[in-house]
């Protein structure tokens, strides 16, 4: 082994061997206090949560508006609060159900537009008797 390589090996041996310095206790305590609630946020941004569609919407609206109206929890002024708050959220849903897009996204791979659709037939009869008489 030549000396250059053993004295790397001694300096990383006596890197390995020295520890580093102790944190200081309130450090310690925070982290060990803040660490529970760290990896409940860590799961909490991982959870998926589901698509909500205007269908969805408006059912739920038709639900809320069908269920205050036969309960009535509380009294009447409840009912009321709960049935015009359905009423609001079945408007909005329908509105946002009529709401399309002019066009769909245009398809692409690597940056360039990706096209789909193949020739019709007509087109590739045409083509078909162009090489034809090209040939002649």
């Amino acid at each position: 082994m030549s000396d250059r390589l053993q004295k790397e090996i001694e300096e990383l041996l006596a890197k390995l061997e020295t520890f580093p310095p102790r944190r200081p206790l309130r450090l310690r305590a925070r982290d060990a206090l803040v660490s529970p609630f760290r990896s409940v946020s860590y799961r909490l941004r991982d959870l998926r949560l589901p698509h909500v569609s205007a269908g969805h919407l408006l059912l739920l609206a038709i639900a809320a508006i069908v269920i205050a109206y036969l309960a009535q929890p509380g009294g009447e002024s409840i009912a009321r609060f709960v049935i015009v708050g359905g009423i609001i959220l079945f408007i909005a849903a329908f509105v946002l159900s009529l709401r399309r897009q002019s066009q769909p996204p245009e398809k692409r791979w690597r940056g360039q537009p990706l096209e789909l659709s193949r020739p019709g037939a007509g087109s590739r009869l045409r083509s078909w008797w162009g090489h034809r008489h090209t040939r002649r």
